[in-house]
């Protein structure tokens, strides 16, 4: 079941992610130009855009009906941001085509060309088709284009991610990550590993994979995290941003638990290492509980974490994420592990009663 939106996710998660990596330093040393300041202070760059409209145009020419929550909308955007936005897919589509060629499984695959993107109308058509809302009964994708993008900006680590999800449950994973080497986080490159680093990607009940992702016929390795005893054994993975996560307390967590290994990187590809067995606890502990988690920032991890062996929770109760609420979890808070079931229930347990002490 869902083996053709698997494809159709790797495919558009595998093109979007070489363009974003193709292009980050064009943005970075383009800032000004490249990059919008949103409403809540984040920034959203072309890359974001160019992502987010190449994903979407490919999941709308095989999935006409599907809906998406996609995080960006083009509603502010002048006609000369728009026009950038299409330029950089026009040029892309040529050199993916003549160069990164995907020969990878075995269905008929759509990018677009049912859906022209001929005009800067078009393109901002294609990216407010992610303004879904979201809901608990049948089927809608959930799209993060560029997962990371102050990381994006600072020419670290980012990701591109894309989940497909039936009545409020995440059924495929697809995380792009462009710029990985899994040497740098105590691992060893496969294969063919080049500068476009990895696509993970997992199905429901049929595991979690990963592959180079360059290759034009992709070789898919299975994955599974570690399996450890004493949570003083595990490497925590955090995100870089202090805007983002409580990290004082964060470090409270460790300490109790007798952590003494932590890897500061953004994005999805935290869930990416901990599948991989180069992590082992995730931890995301909100600043305020008036704080709400958007689905797109862990929907495709989701699937990942758990198709690996790892378990997936809030971070207070110890009870599965609902992406079934809309485009916000309801639950504050999110932690992932690689388990057994003890130790993930003995990492919650203390960051619920950190949490719950806090004065403020």
């Amino acid at each position: 079941m869902y083996s053709k939106e698997l494809v159709v996710a790797t495919q558009a998660v595998r093109k979007a992610s070489l363009l974003t990596r193709r292009i980050q330093s064009q943005v970075i040393s383009n800032r000004n130009n490249s990059t919008i300041i949103k409403d809540d202070k984040s920034p959203v760059t072309v890359g974001d855009f160019a992502a987010q409209t190449i994903i979407i145009n490919t999941i709308k020419a095989n999935f006409p009906n599907d809906s998406i929550v996609g995080e960006e909308s083009a509603d502010d955007l002048s006609d000369e941001f728009l026009s950038r936005i299409l330029s950089l897919i026009n040029e892309n589509d040529e050199i993916y085509t003549r160069d990164y060629p995907c020969e990878d499984d075995v269905y008929p695959f759509k990018d677009g060309q049912d859906f022209p993107l001929a005009t800067t109308d078009d393109v901002r058509r294609v990216i407010n088709m992610g303004n879904y809302q979201g809901g608990r009964s049948g089927r809608f994708w959930c799209l993060d284009p560029i997962d990371g993008t102050k990381g994006f900006l600072r020419g670290d680590q980012f990701s591109v991610c894309l989940a497909f999800i039936v009545d409020g449950k995440p059924q495929i994973g697809c995380v792009g990550c462009p710029n990985l080497s899994l040497e740098s986080y105590g691992g060893q490159d496969t294969t063919g590993f080049d500068k476009f680093g990895y696509l993970y990607r997992a199905h429901r009940d049929h595991g979690a994979f990963i592959s180079v992702a360059s290759l034009p016929r992709l070789n898919w390795s299975a994955l599974k995290c570690n399996t450890l005893t004493d949570t003083n054994q595990m490497v925590s993975l955090e995100g870089v941003e202090r805007a983002h996560s409580d990290h004082d307390e964060q470090d409270m967590i460790k300490s109790r638990l007798g952590m003494k290994q932590t890897r500061h990187l953004d994005s999805n590809v935290k869930y990416c290492l901990l599948a991989s067995g180069l992590g082992d606890a995730y931890l995301r502990i909100p600043l305020t509980m008036e704080f709400q988690e958007k689905i797109w920032d862990h929907a495709a991890g989701n699937v990942i974490v758990l198709e690996s062996g790892g378990i997936h929770t809030d971070a207070m109760e110890n009870v599965p994420l609902d992406f079934g609420n809309g485009r916000t979890l309801a639950t504050k808070g999110v932690i992932a592990t690689c388990g057994p079931a003890e130790l993930h229930t003995k990492v919650v347990t203390t960051a619920g009663e950190i949490i719950r002490s806090r004065k403020h």
